[in-house]
């Protein structure tokens, strides 16, 4: 965890089992290093690894500012990628071991006002395409967790709106005004969390898991549209859902 003084729900809902909770923000090298070491020194090689780390970023993309998009592929990216390598050489040498990049519906699609978010989830459904091939003769098994949207805090506490798509006179004020309203009802439709974590677990102990895996509601038919229609058809549904 970022912030240990948030932990007492964790280890409230924990109950009995032995889950020890730690200071880990993926951009840390130190924090990476001393919470693999310590995890390999107490427990052995990592049996799995669940990249949840990640941060939103909403906005048009000409209104995000440089120091925004890099703070958002630190985290989405290079962190997640990071604190993989770094866990790597032990899980090869146990020979086994699943790893989960926790993506998004982002990273098959694009959505206007979320571009840079995207962006940094495209990242990650490349890295792990490759990533999971090269792993995959040492016993390592990669898998890239797709979900659409559900309740969880990056709707709320945790989302953020590049600066200049708030202010007023952003050439893109209404357009954002517009996806905020839309997303507050897309936020009312969204998922109960548990089903992602109850598929994380699953997965966990599939020997052979899928190489993607889209979860949520809203994810196959809008997996049917982008794909099943030509370009032209699919902006035209967009520009019309965006009005």
């Amino acid at each position: 965890m970022r912030d240990l003084s948030t932990a007492g729900p964790l280890r409230d809902a924990a109950g009995d089992l032995p889950v020890i909770p730690v200071q880990l923000d993926v951009c840390s090298e130190s924090d990476r290093n001393g919470v693999l070491a310590r995890i390999e020194a107490e427990h052995g090689a990592l049996g799995g690894l669940v990249n949840n780390a990640g941060v939103p970023l909403g906005g048009a993309l000409e209104d995000v500012s440089e120091a925004e998009l890099r703070r958002l592929f630190e985290v989405n990216v290079f962190g997640l990628w990071a604190l993989t390598q770094r866990a790597l050489p032990a899980m090869r040498a146990a020979g086994r071991g699943h790893i989960l990049q926790i993506s998004s519906m982002a990273g098959r699609m694009a959505m206007p006002g979320l571009g840079a978010y995207a962006a940094s989830k495209h990242a990650v459904a490349g890295m792990t395409e490759a990533w999971r091939l090269e792993l995959h003769p040492f016993g390592l098994r990669m898998v890239l967790v797709e979900p659409g949207p559900f309740k969880t805090d990056i709707f709320e506490r945790n989302r953020v709106v590049a600066a200049a798509s708030a202010d007023p006179a952003s050439p893109y004020a209404a357009f954002v005004s517009r996806m905020e309203e839309k997303a507050a009802k897309w936020t009312d439709r969204a998922g109960d969390p548990q089903e992602v974590a109850d598929r994380i677990v699953s997965l966990l102990a599939d020997p052979e898991p899928p190489a993607r895996v889209p979860i949520g509601p809203t994810t196959g038919w809008r997996r049917a549209l982008r794909w099943g229609l030509p370009d032209a058809a699919w902006e035209r549904l967009m520009r019309r859902a965006i009005a």
